[in-house]
């Protein structure tokens, strides 16, 4: 698409047509051009024809705040959506007015805002259903769950997943019902419902490879081998680390390469190779470090210092468990318990040695 083809030779446009206008705009923010977007969406909201026209308005407003969301224009993308959404309902179009909160809810879910954003999600979620379309009500319903997962929630989690599930398996979307079983299984894995997460995640794997999509296969595998270390079943995770190396070769991720060095050393390090789990970690954390990964250099360091821990190093050990702890406060991780626990397991077992001695 070139800018030639909506301008004329005084950089007028060529079309008067709003909706003409919203398409082009639309095609231009899927290119990443927010500027041009901007460009058109302005000259088509000052049209008599879409003042004559309600519902095109609302399209044009709600893609006006879909710009500002792109471009991290919280305030202005507020006012947009929720004007979009006032427009929509309106004209009683529950579908349009549905879009508009969701992605002002996607937006709060971005800031960290959960609480703000859930509320939005029901009140999308009301409207969607009214209008009747599920897999809309379905994208809804999947930053719900995300939610009631980062809040630790994980049985309400998998109680909105599965909603979210039905309607994906309704409106015939393959991709996104193997993206959902995964998130299920992830759920089910912190629960400790480790058969049911396995069905979950095996589902999953089997849609990812249907649709070709390498990025949810190498995921799959990548948690079903820490399902299989939660399990103790050792053979299994290694024999799943192999062909996610192999995706690897196509996708070329840090951050997945990140992930899979620390599952593959904590499977070495449970089997007794303290020294190739050791290893391991060293390269995963130089690499981390390079890529500007902090949570998983956390990770690496945690997992690093219980190794250091196995081999009889405590002062390595608790050096590195210090500067996981110290990494997981700035990020907010959830595994800071973790990493607080193994150095109070540390240090209470130097002072037993003290004791002893």
């Amino acid at each position: 698409m070139e800018m030639k083809k909506t301008m004329g030779n005084k950089g007028n446009l060529m079309t008067q047509d709003p909706r003409q206008l919203l398409e082009l705009a639309r095609g231009w923010m899927k290119q990443g051009n927010t500027t041009v977007a901007f460009q058109l969406l302005n000259e088509a909201i000052k049209l008599e024809q879409t003042d004559g026209d309600k519902l095109v308005k609302g399209e044009i407003t709600k893609e006006i705040g879909r710009a500002y969301i792109l471009t991290g224009h919280w305030e202005r993308a507020e006012d947009a959506c929720q004007q979009a959404a006032s427009i929509f309902l309106d004209q009683n179009y529950y579908k349009g007015a549905a879009e508009a909160i969701r992605n002002l809810a996607n937006m709060k879910f971005q800031q960290g805002l959960f609480d703000e954003s859930n509320v939005l999600c029901k009140r999308a979620v009301d409207w969607a259903t009214e209008s009747g379309d599920f897999q809309l009500r379905a994208t809804i319903l999947n930053t719900q769950g995300a939610i009631k997962s980062i809040e630790g929630n994980q049985k309400e989690a998998i109680k909105i997943l599965r909603m979210c599930l039905s309607d994906f398996q309704r409106s015939g979307n393959r991709l996104r019902q193997a993206y959902v079983f995964h998130n299920i299984g992830l759920a089910q894995l912190e629960t400790g419902e480790y058969i049911k997460a396995k069905s979950s995640l095996e589902e999953a794997l089997s849609l990812a490879l249907e649709n070709k999509d390498t990025n949810l296969v190498e995921i799959c595998y990548q948690n079903m081998a820490k399902l299989y270390l939660r399990l103790g079943d050792i053979c299994a995770a290694r024999s799943l680390i192999r062909p996610a190396r192999e995706l690897l070769e196509i996708l070329k991720s840090p951050n997945l390469t990140a992930d899979l060095a620390i599952i593959e050393a904590e499977a070495y390090r449970i089997s007794g190779d303290l020294r190739k789990a050791d290893s391991i970690l060293e390269l995963a954390l130089e690499a981390a470090r390079e890529n500007n990964l902090l949570q998983h250099e956390a990770e690496i360091l945690c997992e690093a210092g219980q190794a250091a821990i196995e081999l009889g190093q405590p002062d390595i050990a608790r050096s590195r468990l210090e500067a996981a702890i110290t990494i997981f406060r700035k990020t907010g991780s959830n595994q800071l318990e973790k990493a607080v626990e193994r150095l109070k397991n540390l240090e209470a077992s130097a002072k037993r040695e003290v004791r002893v001695a």
